[in-house]
């Protein structure tokens, strides 16, 4: 498969999952498939993108067919026969698209307010008021600050392999 074909199957693999619609642009349109090719050789290695294209197998070529419910029965088919790998492309997909600046843009057209950087300015919010803000569902529970108590770390599984790398991968 040529350089052309692999970012022409990338892009049709997003614009599959992403396919943008209603004041939304495709995942393709906002060039997710740049960011997803980064993000799997850096979690994945250098041939992460060769071994996503080598498990789409047989189902590539209906990616890029004009045929929307063919590709998406691939995507599907890929899936089930994939659902570690699928699994990380898709959400390095979602979050690719949601931390575009285009995609901001139409998120704060469609009402929402939404920022890509909002520890500088926050979000504006309505004073606290304890008759409003008061939880009516009737679960959960808080413990006043003095009643607090320390957790035994010795119960914790601190050799754990993912607390040992937490923070260590980007």
């Amino acid at each position: 498969m040529t350089p052309e074909d692999s970012a022409r199957l990338l892009a049709a693999l997003v614009e599959t999952l992403l396919p943008g619609d209603d004041g939304w642009p495709s995942g393709s349109l906002v060039g997710v498939q740049a960011v997803l090719a980064t993000r799997l050789v850096q979690e994945r290695g250098e041939d992460a993108v060769d071994a996503v294209i080598q498990s789409l197998g047989d189902d590539a070529a209906a990616l890029l067919a004009d045929d929307e419910d063919a590709r998406v029965a691939a995507v599907s088919a890929w899936e089930a026969r994939d659902k570690t790998l699928f699994g990380f492309v898709r959400d390095a997909v979602y979050m690719a698209y949601y931390e575009n600046p285009v995609v901001v843009q139409a998120i704060n057209a469609h009402g929402h307010q939404y920022k890509l950087i909002p520890h500088v300015t926050g979000y504006k919010l309505p004073r606290f008021d304890l008759a409003r803000d008061t939880p009516t569902h009737g679960r959960g529970r808080w413990i006043p600050t003095d009643a607090v108590q320390r957790v035994p770390v010795e119960t914790l599984d601190l050799a754990d392999e993912r607390t040992q790398n937490w923070g260590r991968k980007q």
